[in-house]
């Protein structure tokens, strides 16, 4: 993902381009084909392959067809996710009585109101237009005079969706059973409280006086991250054996009025850095992960959480370009504060759970998380922050440990093992 990714925002940072539609990849793996935008009639697809509103994008790539009332983005699912998810013999005779037939229509994740149409086979996988412009591992921290808010934890059954598949036993040891549902709870609350940061982003860009696209996405975040949210009170109910969702979550001292130099701060720490690590982090997430439910919730959040960072990055260049040099100057602090921090944060790896189910379950170890944030640093944010202020980040570089000129960022490292 991290250098799909990283030419995307260097798109946006260099062009100041930002269609305000999703530009995840129509694949999860970044290999699926571009598509139309919304009631377009498809097009020439941009760098990633996605077509812009009318459906034409840039010179490269190809763009596959518009769909009527859908976001103009494609979707793929190996036949064996499909089948497990629909109860149907798809690639032999069934779900359309074809012996290569897709679903027509298609559900993957049973926490998300995302629905899936007209189902076609490419390459092996079963690809669909989505149908819903509200879709969407953390998400964007809502953070309150520099420390994250949370809401608390009550037992409730509204925002954890639980089927019948959800109570059949885990072949899980109590300890680590308990490890899984302490560690995706904490991930639903941040996911909650990313609700909130949206909802004031939304109103900080109307303060702001904002184009239109960003608004637009920004709303539409917001949405992604509620489904974030279910997804992971479900899997934190799943695995502690009841329902839990959030309490009251507070608002005291949370909406200021913003200044644009403000407002850009906070978007660098809470988008451009803190969405960044978390869609490089829970795209390795869904590759560790087994468990298919796990990957559905992960799959889904890795390409949502992509999106969300594009639109914090369009929105501190548009709010640089605007605010001129003290903007910048805020811009550049607030990166190298936020980079400081996410490189220093390590805690203690976790004692006395089985080490193949917390990664079969999605789960990262602390040292697996820590190269994952350093593989983020060097591979995206930093070279995408240099182009975007113009200036070598020579601070971004020692944070990370580097002693190597900033062109060198731009050479991807291996993927966390």
């Amino acid at each position: 993902m991290s250098r799909e990714l990283r030419a995307r925002i260097m798109q946006i940072v260099g062009t100041g381009m930002f269609t305000g539609l999703s530009l995840a990849f129509g694949c999860h793996d970044g290999t699926g084909g571009g598509a139309g935008g919304a009631g377009g009639t498809g097009g020439t697809g941009g760098a990633a392959g996605t077509g812009d509103a009318t459906g034409t994008g840039g010179a490269a790539g190809t763009g596959g067809a518009g769909g009527q009332g859908t976001t103009g983005e494609t979707r793929c699912f190996s036949l064996e996710e499909v089948r497990a998810s629909a109860g149907t013999a798809v690639g032999a005779g069934g779900a359309g009585g074809g012996a290569e037939a897709c679903p027509s229509e298609y559900h993957p994740n049973p926490v998300s109101c995302v629905g899936y149409e007209n189902g076609r086979l490419e390459d092996g996988q079963c690809c669909y237009d989505v149908n819903d412009p509200g879709i969407g591992a953390c998400g964007r921290p809502f953070l309150v005079g520099g420390a994250p808010r949370l809401a608390g934890v009550e037992t409730r059954a509204d925002w954890a969706a639980l089927d019948a598949a959800a109570d059949e036993p885990l072949a899980i040891d109590p300890a680590t059973r308990a490890a899984l549902a302490e560690a995706w709870l904490a991930d639903a609350r941040l996911e909650h409280a990313s609700i909130a940061s949206f909802a004031r982003f939304t109103l900080d860009l109307l303060a702001l006086g904002a184009p239109p696209a960003l608004i637009d996405a920004a709303q539409r975040a917001l949405a992604d991250e509620l489904q974030h949210a279910r997804a992971c009170f479900t899997l934190a109910s799943r695995y502690a054996g009841r329902p839990l969702g959030p309490g009251a979550l507070a608002m005291d001292g949370a909406l200021d009025a913003p200044t644009l130099a403000g407002a850009a701060a906070s978007a660098v720490r809470e988008g451009c850095v803190g969405e960044t690590l978390a869609a490089v982090q829970a795209d390795a997430m869904w590759d560790r992960a087994r468990d298919g439910e796990v990957r559905r919730a992960l799959g889904r959040i890795a390409a949502d959480e992509s999106t969300h960072a594009e639109l914090a990055w369009a929105f501190v260049r548009w709010a640089v370009a605007r605010g001129g040099a003290p903007v910048r100057a805020a811009v550049a602090r607030a990166f190298d504060e936020a980079l400081a921090e996410a490189l220093a944060a390590r805690g203690p790896e976790r004692a006395g759970v089985d080490a193949a189910a917390w990664g079969d379950h999605g789960r990262l170890t602390e040292a697996e998380r820590a190269r994952c944030h350093v593989t983020a640093v060097r591979e995206v944010i930093a070279p995408c922050a240099e182009a975007l202020l113009c200036a070598p980040l020579t601070a971004f570089q020692a944070a990370a440990g580097l002693d190597t000129p900033a062109s060198s960022l731009r050479e991807p490292l291996a993927p966390p093992s």
